[in-house]
């Protein structure tokens, strides 16, 4: 199994990083590799894209690209927010939204959510953001204007998640510290079968070797239609520890062996379906490290961290299964040197117990 998550550290962009490899579209290309990136933590998404270059992103690059819209962000995969580059927006958008909106008539309809409204709410809001992006108080008073009343903050969110399933508008540029939407151009019509064996591909490439299951699980697909884009998806199949495995091509090289990363609890390492693969933790782990950054050795869990950021430091506090040895500790403090890099902060790096909530 390590030598499995060696290889996978690899195609999620977290093993050897070779600075001759990097390229002029650096953030989007991560975001692109691993075809989406989940997002609903700004901070530590923007950390997971931008540590996967051999120098670091800034938060402020990351923010760049969010901002020129070479990379979106918005709802898609699953009911939650997503980094996405715009070529792979429509085929990933086709193949996962009709499960989405399943997922979310659940909650709308005991809730009374009238879906016949969507319709002129959305032309509405189409004619406001051709204008120019908007926040989402903006566009409140907006639909509030054409419907002579305000909607409340969970209508006002359903509508916008509606908007983004129908490929009407994604994430605009930050406005201070208030998030914009930005009207989409018209997009390209996939095939759903299609669609859904883009996504496989996109999977596959940026985080194999893996099953068909874990497919279906970033997709929001059932595990049918998951496997049937895998097959039909011209990947390699390999048999490894017992599993069905499958890859773009071979097997990739493992990472080092030794090599640390300071990752988000929710970075695309971890995005697969855990039920079905064997544990990656070892015995006597606390349940609170699920709730905060994770330190990694090898792909496996070796700890929990944490961050506070002040005026010109950062102080990170890493919480360990084991004494570490010379050279983990060493590792983990050039992992937060380039945590340091990306916050533009001097770090701080201490070892103590990191508190239930916190995430890196």
């Amino acid at each position: 199994m390590h030598a499995i998550q060696r290889a996978r550290l690899t195609s999620v962009g977290l093993g050897a990083l070779d600075p001759s490899s990097a390229d002029d579209g650096a953030v989007p290309g991560v975001v692109a590799r691993l075809g989406a990136v989940q997002s609903q933590e700004l901070h530590s998404s923007a950390w997971g894209v931008a540590q996967r270059l051999a120098t670091p992103a800034t938060l402020a690059e990351v923010q760049a690209a969010l901002a020129d819209g070479s990379v979106l962000r918005t709802h898609i995969l699953r009911p939650t927010w997503h980094y996405v580059v715009p070529e792979d927006l429509a085929p990933l958008m086709t193949a996962t939204a009709p499960r989405i909106r399943r997922l979310m008539a659940s909650a709308e309809r005991p809730r009374g959510f009238d879906y016949s409204l969507l319709p002129r709410r959305h032309a509405v809001l189409a004619d406001a953001l051709a204008h120019g992006p908007l926040t989402r108080k903006e566009i409140g008073v907006v639909l509030a204007e054409a419907e002579g009343a305000p909607l409340d903050s969970w209508h006002l969110g359903q509508v916008m998640m509606h908007a983004e399933l129908d490929l009407l508008v994604a994430s605009g540029p930050m406005r201070g510290k208030q998030a914009t939407y930005r009207l989409l151009p018209e997009q390209k019509a996939w095939d759903e079968d299609e669609a859904r064996i883009h996504l496989a591909r996109a999977y596959v490439r940026g985080h194999g070797p893996c099953r068909a299951d874990d497919v279906a699980w970033w997709g929001s697909l059932t595990k049918a239609a998951a496997r049937a884009a895998v097959a039909d998806a011209g990947l390699t199949r390999h048999e490894l520890s017992g599993m069905t495995l499958w890859t773009d091509g071979d097997l990739p090289e493992p990472a080092p062996a030794g090599t640390v990363r300071l990752l988000s609890v929710f970075d695309e390492f971890f995005c697969h379906d855990f039920k079905s693969w064997p544990a990656l933790t070892g015995d006597g782990v606390p349940s609170r490290w699920l709730y905060m950054g994770l330190v990694m050795l090898d792909g496996m869990l070796a700890g929990g961290w944490s961050r506070i950021l002040r005026a010109s430091t950062v102080e990170i506090t890493v919480e360990l299964t084991e004494e570490p040895t010379g050279a983990l500790w060493a590792a983990i403090e050039a992992e937060a040197a380039r945590y340091g890099e990306f916050c533009g902060l001097e770090p701080t790096l201490t070892r103590g117990t990191v508190g239930k909530g916190t995430i890196g």
